[in-house]
């Protein structure tokens, strides 16, 4: 064959490759998604396409301004619906003379004594950046000196660092609201523009973890249950329906879709992001020792918001500076904050000391940093958080999940309940696994610190293990030995755990003695050509736990070893 013509081989066969991995998905024009939902949202109205039926110059009713307004005023996430409100006024000024009088009343930053609002997470940061820029944009109205400074910086942070609550199906939509607006109506070129680029990568974020059949169900940051007991109809899924098409279409306006369809981006390189297959590791954000010098040019007090965003409460790099800025905008009253009012007016050097040895529950809300592994082959999608924070308390971190056509599977420490949304939303896992994942296998270890597992002896936390597995929306499940197998169409999934007992209706390990081994296997009919491939894989898998004392550690060692699908991996814990 001439040189030319292997050149042409070699470039006809990328592109075949290319076209077999994107383009058998032939997506709909995101702008002619974006017109069809408005047209849904137009036939089927409600509060939330209140924004889209400004942009479209149609009257919004009474009774939906009036219910806005009033959730600005009166809910803790009032700024959720004032990023509505604000889009409404950049479409028209119809209605100004009800919705201006309202926001004018509004402390758009934190000020002393606040008991209602949150201004400090993520989301809510740039909620509440967003409507002062615009609103001061528009009207004129004064705001924080340090406004410009501190969205500036924001933006830069996500574009540099990436999202803090990475993958939250909960709360990226919000932070998306806050970014869209400022993309489609700040006048400030380098605001516009940076807000655009971090609304695509979280955006592109979203699709990564997507399977082809629109569900999203990550490891995440921050999530919580509601987000993986169903595929669809969760507003997250919204930005999958509209920048792809792949989810299930929306038969009611959703609160993002009000603000993407309406919205002036081009969102076909978002679209075009989306790929069928992926496995690689993503190490993203900093470190909470790095705060100087992340967040440098910032007195402590606007510091330390930033670092709240992070999780950086009681954290023992930031627990002084959380003791200081709680007592002085005297926020000992503010739900979200009333924990730490005890801590403030010691020394810092004693607030530090006190926060090191309470790390097991204060170090772990941090969510700066991560290592998330992924692996996704058309319907079956596997991510983890590799050796993150493992045997601490959790907050609102999703370790792992498996999604298997439009099925999630995950495990969860704590008390084991019948109804899995009764589990506490603010910590989700009494504590956290070591996780461990190569390709489709994942190795999950659970030993509580020491601390945990003394609060379980006194009964204030359960480290129990449960795993969830909807067996009824299974095309096929049952169990082998330890191991439970599932299949959904040509999407397989295998779960070990280190013991065979069942608690309110759930699969778990009764054989929890401090500490238990589980592992995840995912697989198709592209991966193993059947399902009964794929079950004879899981038979003949090997595992191997040893709990010794270790004579040179000194220590007893937990030593695991798992070897399935031609993988092997192994972890010493002491």
């Amino acid at each position: 064959m001439k040189k030319n013509s292997k050149k042409l081989f070699f470039f006809v066969m990328l592109l075949i490759i290319t076209l077999l991995n994107t383009s058998l998905y032939a997506f709909n024009d995101p702008e002619q998604n974006k017109a069809d939902y408005r047209k849904m949202a137009i036939e089927n109205p409600s509060s939330s396409a209140a924004p889209i039926l400004a942009f479209e110059g149609l009257d919004i009713s009474d009774h939906y301004l009036d219910s806005l307004l009033a959730s600005i005023v009166n809910d803790e996430t009032g700024d959720f619906n004032l990023a509505q409100v604000i889009r409404i006024l950049y479409f028209t000024d119809k209605y100004d003379e009800k919705i201006l009088p309202v926001l004018s009343e509004l402390n758009y930053w934190l000020t002393k004594g606040e008991d209602l609002y949150c201004y400090w997470s993520e989301n809510h940061m740039i909620l509440w950046m967003s409507a002062a820029y615009l609103m001061k944009q528009r009207e004129g109205w004064q705001m924080d000196t340090a406004l410009e400074q501190r969205l500036s910086h924001y933006l830069k942070l996500k574009i540099e660092y990436g999202f803090y609550e990475f993958f939250s199906s909960v709360y990226f939509t919000y932070s998306l609201a806050g970014l869209l607006n400022l993309a489609d109506f700040a006048k400030d070129e380098q605001i516009r523009y940076e807000a655009e680029k971090a609304a695509k990568i979280l955006m592109k974020n979203i699709l990564l973890l997507t399977n082809d059949k629109g569900a999203y169900f990550p490891s995440a940051g921050r999530n919580y249950v509601s987000k993986y007991t169903s595929a669809y109809n969760h507003n997250h899924t919204t930005i999958i329906e509209l920048v792809t098409g792949l989810a299930e279409p929306d038969t009611r306006a959703g609160y993002i879709g009000g603000f993407i369809s309406t919205s002036s981006i081009d969102l076909a390189d978002v679209a075009n992001s989306w790929r069928n297959t992926l496995n690689t590791t993503l190490n993203f954000g900093h470190s909470q020792s790095d705060k100087l010098k992340v967040h440098a040019g910032f007195d402590r007090l606007d510091r330390t918001i930033f670092q709240w965003s992070s999780g950086g409460y009681f954290h023992p790099d930031t627990a002084a500076d959380t003791s200081y800025t709680v007592n002085y905008y005297d926020l000992g009253k503010n739900k979200h904050l009333a924990i730490f009012g005890s801590a403030t007016g010691f020394p810092d050097n004693w607030l530090d000391n006190l926060a090191k040895i309470g790390a097991t529950f204060g170090r772990s809300s941090d969510i700066s940093h991560a290592t998330i592994d992924i692996f996704k082959n058309k319907g079956i999608v596997l991510t983890s958080l590799h050796n993150y924070y493992g045997g601490y308390f959790g907050w609102q971190q999703w370790p792992w999940a498996a999604t298997i056509d439009d099925i999630a599977v995950w495990t969860q420490s704590g008390q084991v309940k019948e109804n899995w949304r009764d589990r506490g939303g603010i910590n989700a896992n009494s504590h956290l696994p070591y996780i461990d994942q190569v390709d489709n296998v994942a190795l999950i270890l659970y030993w509580p610190n020491a601390e945990i597992r003394i609060a379980d002896t006194f009964n204030q936390l359960d480290t129990s293990v449960a795993l969830y597995w909807p067996a009824d929306r299974f095309d096929d499940s049952f169990e082998y030995g330890k191991w439970i197998i599932g299949r959904k169409n040509d999407s397989y999934v295998a779960v070990y755990r280190d013991g065979t007992g069942v608690k309110n209706g759930h699969y778990y390990s009764e054989a929890n003695r401090g500490r238990q081994a589980w592992a995840v296997v995912v697989g198709n009919v592209d991966m193993h050509h059947s399902f009964d491939n794929f079950v004879n894989v899981i038979k003949t898998s090997n595992y191997r736990i040893n709990y010794s004392w270790d004579w040179s550690k000194w220590t007893m060692v937990y030593d695991v070893k798992l070897t399935v699908d031609g993988i092997s991996i192994s972890k010493r814990w002491w």
